[in-house]
């Protein structure tokens, strides 16, 4: 085991996220995101594991892209257009404190998340039992 890093970073994770270059995207999933779209190779964090932990393990080595005006791309499967899930404030915040700046995030309606998503490097699956969404996060220079 390494010094400071998450346990929810494994081997197959960190491969991943190391192969992947600037401008690529990483796929996080949890419950409701339809499993037959995934096109990208798959690291299943295990179903204790939440989306805000996963997040955090994630950004804590993984950087946003800081010429995108909005690195990350949300997905909320919750059919609530004026009600931001909960899951969705916490990755913002945890991604704003990962990179010491505001991040701003995107809101994609289902068919064009999936078409972004289709050309993800990695898809990050997680079992969080919290209200169904996805995130896209878009590599940037280290």
């Amino acid at each position: 085991m390494l010094k400071n890093l998450s346990p929810l970073l494994s081997g197959a994770l960190l491969s991943a996220l190391d192969a992947m270059t600037d401008g690529e995207t990483l796929t996080l999933v949890g419950s409701g995101y339809p499993e037959d779209r995934i096109t990208s190779p798959v690291v299943h964090l295990g179903d204790d594991v939440t989306t805000e932990a996963a997040a955090e393990a994630i950004l804590s080595v993984f950087p946003l892209d800081q010429d995108d005006a909005s690195p990350i791309v949300f997905l909320d499967l919750a059919d609530e257009p004026y009600d931001v899930p909960d899951v969705a404030f916490a990755v913002n915040g945890i991604a704003s404190d990962a990179e010491l700046r505001r991040v701003s995030m995107t809101r994609l309606e289902l068919e064009p998340f999936l078409e972004l998503a289709c050309d993800s490097a990695v898809t990050v699956r997680v079992g969080s039992d919290a209200p169904p969404c996805a995130f896209l996060l878009r590599r940037g220079v280290l």
